[in-house]
C-alpha cells in the first residue's frame, strides 16, 4: 500500500524537462561583402515548449541581420537514449564591409511555467569576409550564386499609324533575377538618354522561393519610359551587369543588347488620341471576332429548321392576339315588340 501511495505521489510531481539551445553560422568557404549567408538558432527539448522560443537577442559586430522572413523547421535527435524535439530558426545576416564577422560570446536563459531556468551557454562565432580582386564599384558590387537578365522594349503611338512620333512613348522594363541574394542589392540599371524625357516607374522588388519556402533570392523589375520630344533617332543603349559568381568564385559579365529607333516629326495638333501599344493585341482580337462570328453563322445554318417553326408559331400566336373578338350585343334588339 505504501508503495502505491510513494508511486502516484511521485507521478503528481511535475515533470522535469530538459531544455538546451544551439547557435551556428552556415557560411561558405569565401564571403564576400554583401553576400548574405545563415545564422541558426536551434531550441531542444526532451518534452515540450510551453511558452513557445522566441528568436534570442545578440550583438553582431561587423554586420547585420537581415528582415527577410524564413520558415521554421521542426527536428528531433537522440542523445543518451532520450528522443528531443527541437524548432529551427533561420535569420539571413551579412556583413557590408571586409573584415571579421563576429557574433560574441553569449549567456541565453530559457525558462518554462513550472520549471526551473536553464543557462546555455552559446560560444563565439565568427568568419573572415574578404573583398574579391578586381573589384570597381563597391557600391555596385552584386554577389549571386546565378543570375538570368531579361528585357522588354514596348513602343506606345497616339495613332493607328504604327510611326512612332516625338510625343510617343518608348517603355524599357529590365528584369534581374539573382540567386543568393536580396532584390533591394540589384544596382540601378535604367538611365535618361539624351533627346527624351523621361518617366520612372517604381521598380519591383520582390523574393524568390523555392521548395517549402526557402528564399532562393531576389527579383527587381526596373521600367523607364522614354518620351522623345523632337525627330530624329534615339538610342537605347546596351546594358552591361558585371557581377560575382559566389559558386565559381570568379566575375561575370550579364548583356543586354540595345535598340535605335526613328522619330518622325510630332502630328499635327487636334490628331491627338489615347496611346496605344504595339503589342499585337489588335490582330488577336480581329482573329477571336472572325471566328466568332463564323461560329455563330454555322449555329444558325445547323438549326434553321427549328428556327423556321419557331418563327412561324411565334407569327400565328401574335396574329391570334391582334385578330377582333365579336362581343355579343349588350342591349337586347326586340324590346319595341
Amino acid at each position: 500500500m505504501r508503495a502505491l501511495i510513494v508511486l502516484l505521489l511521485l507521478m503528481a510531481l511535475p515533470a522535469r524537462a530538459a531544455m538546451d539551445i544551439t547557435r551556428e553560422l552556415e557560411v561558405p568557404e569565401h564571403v564576400a561583402p554583401g553576400q548574405p549567408v545563415k545564422v541558426v538558432v536551434t531550441f531542444w527539448t526532451d518534452s515540450w515548449f510551453n511558452p513557445p522560443p522566441e528568436w534570442p537577442e545578440f550583438k553582431i559586430i561587423n554586420g547585420s541581420l537581415l528582415t527577410t522572413p524564413l520558415p521554421n523547421q521542426l527536428l528531433t535527435r537522440q542523445k543518451n537514449g532520450i528522443s528531443w524535439s527541437g524548432i529551427r530558426m533561420e535569420r539571413p545576416l551579412t556583413a557590408w564591409d571586409q573584415g571579421l564577422l563576429r557574433l560574441p560570446a553569449l549567456d541565453v536563459t530559457l525558462s518554462s511555467p513550472g520549471q526551473p531556468p536553464v543557462t546555455v551557454h552559446l560560444p563565439e562565432l565568427k568568419k573572415e569576409v574578404i573583398w574579391p580582386k578586381g573589384v570597381e564599384q563597391p557600391d555596385r558590387f552584386l554577389p549571386a550564386s546565378h543570375l538570368e537578365m531579361t528585357q522588354k522594349i514596348a513602343l506606345y503611338h497616339a495613332s493607328k499609324d504604327n510611326t512612332l512620333h516625338a510625343g510617343d512613348v518608348v517603355e524599357r522594363t529590365v528584369t534581374v533575377k539573382a540567386g543568393g541574394v536580396m532584390a533591394t542589392q540589384i544596382p540601378q540599371l535604367l538611365y535618361a538618354i539624351p533627346g527624351t524625357d523621361t518617366q520612372r516607374l517604381t521598380p519591383v522588388n520582390a523574393v524568390l522561393k523555392e521548395g517549402r519556402g526557402d528564399v532562393e533570392g531576389g527579383l527587381r523589375e526596373e521600367r523607364l519610359r522614354y518620351l522623345p520630344s523632337q525627330a530624329g533617332t534615339i538610342t537605347l543603349p546596351p546594358i552591361k551587369l558585371r557581377w560575382w559568381d559566389t559558386a565559381h568564385q570568379q566575375w561575370q559579365l550579364a548583356e543586354l543588347p540595345g535598340a535605335s529607333m526613328e522619330v518622325a516629326q510630332a502630328r499635327a495638333a487636334g490628331s491627338e488620341s489615347a496611346l496605344r501599344g504595339t503589342t499585337g493585341e489588335g490582330k488577336w482580337l480581329t482573329a477571336l471576332s472572325v471566328a466568332a462570328i463564323a461560329i455563330l453563322a454555322l449555329l444558325i445554318w445547323f438549326s434553321r429548321r427549328v428556327l423556321w417553326r419557331s418563327y412561324n408559331y411565334l407569327r400565328h400566336v401574335w396574329r391570334r392576339f391582334w385578330d377582333p373578338v365579336q362581343l355579343p350585343e349588350l342591349s337586347p334588339t326586340k324590346r319595341g315588340k
